[in-house]
C-alpha cells in the first residue's frame, strides 16, 4: 500500500508528513493504513502466480463436470454421499501451568501429548443426514475399508 501512495498520491503523502515529526512520520503513516486495513477488513496475504490461465482453468473444470455427470448420472441420489472428515484433539495438556515465580514448572506425572479422533460427517445427494461418527482407533483414527464398512451398514 505504501507504494502505491508513494506512486500514485506522492503529494498528499508529503503534506502528511510535512504535519508529522519526523521521527515519528514513517510509524505514523502505518498506523494510519494499519487502521485504514482493520476498518475495511484487508488482510495480509502471500502473493502468488497462477501455473495456468483462467481461461484454461475454466475450460478444465467445465469438461471434468460433463464427465463427472455423464460417467455418475445412474447413480440414484440416496447412493451419493458427501463425506467429510475432521481431526479432533483432546484431553490436551495445559500448555502454561501455574507455578511459583523463579521455581519449577515441572509437572510429577501427566500425559504430555493428546490424543486424536476422527469426526465423519456425512450427507446423501437426497438430503438425509447419517449419524455422526467418532473413530478414535486405528491408525492415525483415519477411515478405512472396514470402518467404511460398517458405518455404511449401520
Amino acid at each position: 500500500m505504501i507504494t502505491w501512495i508513494k506512486i500514485n498520491q506522492r503529494a498528499w503523502l508529503m503534506s502528511y508528513f510535512a504535519t508529522k515529526k519526523s521521527d515519528v512520520a514513517y510509524d505514523s503513516l502505518l498506523r494510519l493504513l494499519r487502521r485504514f486495513c482493520q476498518r475495511y477488513v484487508f488482510c495480509q496475504q502471500r502473493q502468488t502466480k497462477n501455473k495456468l490461465k483462467q481461461a484454461l482453468l475454466t475450460k478444465v473444470h467445465d469438461e471434468f463436470a460433463r464427465d463427472f455427470h455423464r460417467e455418475y448420472q445412474s447413480y440414484e441420489n440416496d447412493c451419493v454421499f458427501n463425506v467429510d472428515e475432521t481431526g479432533m484433539y483432546y484431553n490436551l495438556p495445559p500448555t502454561y501451568i501455574w507455578a511459583v515465580c523463579g521455581g519449577n514448572a515441572k509437572i510429577s506425572t501427566g500425559e504430555k501429548h493428546s490424543m486424536r479422533m476422527t469426526a465423519v460427517l456425512t450427507a446423501r445427494a437426497d438430503g438425509q443426514k447419517l449419524p455422526l461418527l467418532l473413530i478414535t482407533k486405528g491408525e492415525n483414527a483415519w477411515m478405512d475399508v472396514v470402518v467404511w464398512r460398517q458405518y455404511l451398514r449401520d
